[in-house]
């Protein structure tokens, strides 16, 4: 194949492309119309009015800049935050930390989540992110890795109670911004000590806090437990309670707020099968209906969209190699034969880039459907004993 750069195989490929920025068009067929809860008021961060009650979780190696770029131009993302940042490195100026902390004009509002033992060094990063123009900080204390965990960071913090208050307490402190805490139900069954977490972090000023609907020690595994979730919720007065966990599809959202009576809801995985999600929920909870998902030339083109974001700030050589981890979840969501998700993953050159685009779209779906609505693609999460990850 004849040398040809990425923007003219794009350009090539959809005639017209759309590719700038701002929403996306909406389709126009309706789904099924779910059972609506009684919604909570308008959700507030402090002073910050969030958008909607729908929020993208931190998810390590996804929730990247351009990933929410992307997000934020379909709609109905009210806050989205970064991957789990270390807070010494974020102290230390680390290049890649400091490249998960860059924003844009379209992020907003944009959250940072931080994670670590020491109050000290937690409340000077946290000093540095408002410094740096961050809305709001999110403070990690359910990230189930053995390594973070067991060092007190993460979910380690659910077994200290009067430290990490104290430690919480310091950041709230520490800046004029809101602070959240992100947690799980507790350690284990036998310590489901978020009631107690939420309203002591009230006390010392949080802004708000989610929930994932497990315990640490249950990692992913299991199903989620609304009715720990729904504690939880009726433990705090007055500060939002985020719900987070299982959520594939707008159903699943209905039975979260309606069973917990949450305020809002998190979307970690489902977000990378389906970038249209928080659209749907925002419009089923104006209009009681809402849009499908893309198909499968709509994600094709949200997946270029989305790696030229990666262009703009690495350049092309390298921005293809950075992109071929979020392609593998398009291209699984757009129903493409395995062998050319494969050789996608192998691409490292614009040229390759243009010949695998090729295929892709010449060969359509497995399912031949390029127009209709594409069945759900699962994202596995990680298995076997926490301890072990």
């Amino acid at each position: 194949m004849k040398a040809v750069s990425i923007k003219a195989a794009i350009v090539d490929i959809f005639k017209p492309a759309v590719l700038s920025a701002g929403p996306l068009p909406l389709p126009t067929a309706a789904q099924t119309l779910e059972v609506r809860p009684d919604f909570r008021a308008q959700v507030f961060y402090g002073r910050i009015a969030l958008p909607s009650r729908y929020l993208l979780s931190p998810l390590a190696g996804f929730t990247t800049l351009p990933f929410r770029r992307i997000v934020r131009r379909i709609g109905g993302v009210g806050l989205a935050t970064t991957d789990l940042v270390n807070s010494r490195a974020l102290l230390s100026r680390n290049e890649r930390t400091m490249q998960m902390v860059e924003t844009h004009p379209e992020d907003r509002p944009f959250a940072v989540q931080i994670f670590g033992s020491e109050p000290d060094v937690m409340a000077d990063a946290a000093q540095m992110l408002q410094a740096h123009g961050v809305d709001t900080i999110d403070i990690n204390m359910g990230c189930p890795v053995d390594r973070i965990a067991e060092a007190g960071s993460g979910a380690g913090m659910m077994c200290n109670v009067g430290g990490s208050v104290e430690l919480v307490r310091r950041v709230v402190e520490a800046v004029s911004i809101p602070v959240s805490v992100k947690m799980r139900l507790g350690w284990d069954s036998t310590s489901l000590s978020s009631p107690l977490f939420a309203r002591l972090f009230e006390e010392v000023g949080v802004a708000a806090i989610a929930i994932h609907g497990r315990t640490r020690e249950q990692g992913f595994s299991g199903t989620v437990s609304l009715d720990g979730i729904r504690q939880t919720v009726e433990a705090v007065k007055r500060i939002p309670v985020i719900g987070n966990g299982d959520i594939r599809n707008v159903a699943d959202a209905a039975r979260m707020l309606r069973e917990t009576g949450c305020h809002g809801i998190s979307i970690g995985r489902a977000a990378l099968a389906n970038p249209w999600i928080f659209r749907q929920l925002s419009e089923w909870e104006q209009t009681g209906g809402y849009s499908p998902a893309g198909t499968f030339d709509e994600r094709l083109q949200l997946m270029l969209m989305q790696f030229r974001c990666i262009e703009e700030r690495h350049g092309t050589d390298r921005a293809i190699v950075l992109f071929r981890k979020m392609a593998h979840w398009y291209l699984k969501g757009m129903r493409v034969q395995k062998k050319f998700r494969g050789d996608f993953q192998k691409i490292r050159t614009p040229e390759e880039m243009a010949e695998a685009l090729e295929k892709i779209k010449s060969s359509g779906p497995v399912d031949g459907n390029r127009t209709g609505v594409l069945t759900d693609c699962h994202i596995p999460v990680p298995s076997g004993p926490v301890d072990k990850w």
